[in-house]
């Protein structure tokens, strides 16, 4: 049934409140749980004196370190979360990828025939929710899999 789960972190407290709904839901279905982390990718915009012009990516050494470190960091911080799970006898593997998280979310999820993904939501709403934007939003208004949020 829910074979695999991916359960997407961002490091944060709040997106943790995740685990608890997760964890005795995956031991009852002998689910396998994927943790996800999406990072910086290794570019830079640099602005294009042009109007309405997006920027051009570059990488630069500087972009490159970041991005190792994040990566170092997240991996740290996700196998953290991944062995008390493993002590509750739980198979999980942890991710991490750079990317744009949302897009990152969902391809990774249909790549790896995911059959739910897992996300906390912060519940921000109206004019904040517009201008900050919403990967958990995101998620579930494209994700052609099963979505379950939690609003934290």
């Amino acid at each position: 049934m829910l074979e695999k789960i991916l359960v997407c972190l961002d490091g944060s407290s709040a997106a943790e409140r995740i685990l608890s709904y997760i964890t005795d839901e995956a031991i009852h279905l002998h689910s396998k749980v994927i943790l996800f982390r999406v990072i910086s990718p290794p570019e830079t915009i640099i602005p294009v004196n042009l109007p309405g012009s997006p920027g051009i990516p570059v990488s630069t050494e500087g972009a490159i370190r970041r991005t190792i470190n994040e990566e170092s960091e997240a991996d740290t911080y996700l196998k953290s979360i991944a062995e008390p799970m493993r002590a509750k006898g739980l198979d999980v593997e942890y991710v991490v990828l750079p990317g744009l998280a949302g897009e990152a979310i969902i391809n990774y999820a249909q790549g790896n025939d995911c059959k739910l993904i897992a996300i906390s939501t912060h519940g921000h709403g109206g004019l904040r929710r517009l201008a900050l934007g919403s990967t958990a939003d995101f998620v579930v208004h494209h994700a052609p899999l099963p979505v379950l949020t939690v609003r934290t």
